[in-house]
């Protein structure tokens, strides 16, 4: 028999949502991958210049919806029923799909484009709702079991929708048939699976209503307002979305040009990497508590820069010992998973509900927004001071010697003794 605690995730309480948000991440990640495809087999013959610019050009149409609605969507989250509008998002993802099987009949580039940008913008609004639902139906001893399971099935989801472009490439002429009804039946799994989540009306007094522009100040100055322990959680948490995204990036290229492995080889690293994260936040989840030891997040960023030190050495060698990278790229994963679900579980419980969804909107700005400095630092360093990949991973895991001492220094503010705001 399922413990009391495993009982209630197996329970309309939880279950529904996190179908509904786990199949709400692969769809984003399927149908982004399935317009690369789409977009690599169309224009194959105009050059691989075009192809890379466009391949750019997707990538940014999906994570600049976060920048500019996040705010927004945060304020509407905290003013509507959010079982309610986790309905009408996946209505919305639907009526997405069912434009992007035209568009993939016709093999429309502009048009395919244009729903990688809607579908980002879906996917912004949903981001708040995504960790604030939780605590409302939850209690706070549930929430980092919780997160890990969030957190893992965001993982594979990322996982699985990279290998999608790779299963349609083997289709040929049927991959646009194939990738039309894998996004629209995925997309009415979602809409079923939303329905059955338990109402959540909004708690407390309502945020005013406000505009695009006024949202962005509102939030801010509400994220200023808040204890130094809670921003200090989301800057940690902004830290490893900027190191993940830089090591997933590259993860292909050193697979190709420092290990000599094919392009499966790649794929095999990418999904290490991604499992290890999900298997991490959930061995914390059930292992952790209620309450992790509070000394956890320095331990965990210092783990992330003592293995980039050995991944160098290795790396570094003539004749990398590729079982040595596996190790190396599961451990980061490991702790990369054992620092996040921690944080996001402090600052579901360290939020006043009424204010919790615009907390997370905020936090995903500072997400995207640290993925976008780590590609442009990615670049620079290539480009201008044309390091290697080895030294690559060296300084964007060695980070987490500061992250970790400045944590350390301020631990006793990251996981605050004071009571979790409750009203």
């Amino acid at each position: 028999m399922p413990s009391p605690r495993s009982a209630r995730l197996l329970s309309r309480r939880f279950l529904p949502y996190f179908f509904t948000q786990a199949l709400g991440a692969f769809n984003d990640n399927a149908f982004r991958f399935s317009v690369m495809f789409l977009i690599t087999y169309r224009i194959s013959e105009s050059g691989s210049g075009e192809i890379d610019v466009l391949m750019n050009v997707a990538a940014g149409l999906f994570i600049l919806p976060g920048l500019i609605f996040s705010p927004m969507a945060g304020h509407w989250t905290d003013r509507l029923d959010q079982a309610r509008l986790a309905r009408w998002l996946k209505w919305t993802e639907l009526g997405l799909m069912l434009v992007a099987a035209v568009a993939f009949w016709w093999q429309s580039v502009p048009l395919l484009m244009l729903l990688v940008f809607l579908m980002g913008t879906q996917s912004a609004w949903f981001g708040p709702l995504k960790y604030a639902i939780v605590p409302r139906h939850l209690p706070a001893d549930m929430l980092m079991r919780a997160n890990g399971w969030v957190t893992a099935s965001t993982f594979a989801a990322i996982l699985l929708g990279t290998l999608t472009g790779g299963l349609l490439a083997a289709t040929g002429e049927r991959a646009t048939l194939i990738a039309s009804a894998l996004v629209i039946g995925v997309a009415v799994a979602g809409v079923v699976a939303s329905r059955l989540i338990p109402a959540a009306p909004p708690p407390g007094r309502l945020p005013n209503h406000v505009g695009p522009l006024e949202s962005w100040a509102a939030t801010w100055r509400l994220l200023l307002a808040q204890p130094s322990s809670l921003r200090q959680s989301m800057w940690l948490i902004s830290w490893f979305w900027f190191v993940g995204a830089g090591y997933l990036t590259q993860f292909p290229r050193f697979a190709e040009n420092v290990l000599d492995l094919p392009a499966d080889g790649a794929t095999g690293l990418l999904a290490l990497f991604a499992l290890s994260i999900g298997a991490g936040g959930l061995a914390v989840g059930y292992l952790g508590g209620s309450r992790p030891p509070r000394i956890l997040a320095p331990f965990m960023a210092l783990g992330v820069a003592l293995i980039a030190i050995d991944w160098y050495r290795v790396a570094c060698a003539p004749n990398p010992a590729l079982w040595r990278i596996g190790i190396d790229v599961a451990l980061t994963g490991l702790c990369a998973g054992g620092l996040v679900v921690p944080l996001y579980s402090h600052l579901q419980r360290a939020s006043r509900p009424a204010q919790r969804a615009r907390l997370i909107a905020a936090l995903n700005v500072q997400n995207a927004l640290a993925m976008v400095v780590s590609s442009g630092l990615g670049i620079l360093l290539f480009a201008v001071v044309a390091i290697d990949l080895p030294t690559f991973f060296l300084l964007f895991g060695g980070s987490g010697l500061l992250v970790a001492a400045t944590t350390w220094w301020r631990w006793g503010g990251i996981w605050p003794t004071h009571r979790t705001q409750s009203r």
